[in-house]
């Protein structure tokens, strides 16, 4: 009865909070610059360019960084009319995400700088309801936007534990939010004035970091600088990976565990307590009796109203809730090995381990 307890209340105290995009009041906004590092994203391209410029706005500037790609990523690019740059070789101690956003930055001639993946896209009016944001509250202010998941697969599902650990993570999702604040952001969509990026030296301050959002996050904390992270929904959307359990595996072991190096301590307890508890809860079912029926209906319906918007997560997702425990435990236990023994993990073709400040 207890674990049943303990896993109902350890869940409602981590995930008491909505974490949907607050939407403004249409008005005009200054200019910004949206900069995108792109790595063979050639297919990603069109689908994110395309809803980028269904949004008529004449002080948008979009830069697309190509960081020595080998397919028709530049020309994809430069078909949709906007600026694109060659990212120079990779210095040693930079990591390649961050140096391709870096060098976008120098070229940009925005107010305000919108770092976005390739793999994302806009739903209408997105862009500017990012801005609109971001100018009601100020200059000295950072915002990073984890988007909105569609999955089209029953593997793509699998992310769902993984999805609610990295919001948990940031602190924007429990009860006491707004007594602990954020705790770190995502690294999808980061947006920020061109004067607070530069004033905290943007991505060269933080090149040789794996997980770079959540360090110029933490940054940014550190010099005085407002953070907030939300949920994409209605805004902008990625489809994470392809509809394969490789694909989704190879996805999250990238930096999961090295991720976890780097968030907050008390966010970390936080998430381990949870995870522990409902795990115990699952093993003991069985001599729960009928009441663990109630505490799995509870649980289920929790989880959904958290998952309905971070993602396209259906109610019988979280019915299955078991499953994608498991599935977290065994992945992250997979990545812990390959960061911390092997040494080595790879995105894209580069070896993302083994650098240091």
């Amino acid at each position: 009865m207890w674990f049943m307890i303990t896993a109902v209340a350890a869940t409602l105290l981590l995930f008491g909070k909505r974490v949907s995009f607050p939407i403004q009041k249409q008005k005009s906004t200054s200019s910004y610059s949206i900069i995108i590092p792109a790595r063979n994203e050639e297919k990603n391209l069109k689908r994110l360019l395309t809803s980028i410029l269904d949004d008529e706005n004449e002080d948008r500037e979009v830069i697309v960084v190509d960081d020595h790609s080998e397919d028709r990523t530049r020309e994809t690019a430069e078909a949709y009319g906007v600026k694109v740059i060659s990212n120079p070789p990779l210095p040693e101690d930079w990591m390649g995400k961050s140096w391709a956003c870096y060098n976008g930055a120098k070229e940009a001639k925005g107010t305000s700088l919108v770092f976005l993946d390739a793999d994302t896209w806009f739903s209408p009016d997105g862009t500017n309801k990012l801005i609109q944001y971001l100018e009601t509250k100020g200059q000295d202010v950072l915002i990073t936007v984890h988007p909105y998941h569609y999955m089209k697969s029953f593997w793509e599902k699998l992310s769902a534990v993984f999805h609610l650990v990295v919001f948990a993570s940031s602190g924007i999702t429990t009860i006491f939010r707004d007594q602990i604040g954020t705790r770190g952001g995502f690294g999808p969509c980061l947006l920020i004035k061109a004067d607070t990026y530069w004033e905290l030296e943007g991505h060269h301050a933080i090149r040789s970091e794996i997980v770079e959002h959540l360090a110029l996050a933490r940054r940014a904390e550190s010099k005085g600088i407002r953070t907030y992270a939300f949920s994409g929904k209605r805004v902008v959307n990625m489809r994470m990976y392809e509809a394969s359990l490789k694909a989704v595996i190879e996805g999250w072991s990238k930096s999961f565990a090295s991720g976890a190096k780097t968030a907050s301590p008390w966010m970390t307890v936080a998430n381990i307590v949870w995870i522990t508890a409902i795990v115990s809860y699952l093993i003991n079912i069985p001599e729960m009796g009928w009441w663990s029926v109630v505490g799995y209906l509870l649980l289920a319906f929790w989880l959904y109203r958290v998952l309905q918007d971070i993602g396209n997560f259906r109610w019988y997702d979280a019915l299955l809730f078991p499953l994608h425990f498991i599935f977290f435990v065994i992945l992250f236990a997979y990545s812990l090995l390959k960061t911390f023994l092997f040494k080595q993990t790879t995105w894209k073709g580069r070896n993302i381990t083994g650098k240091k400040k």
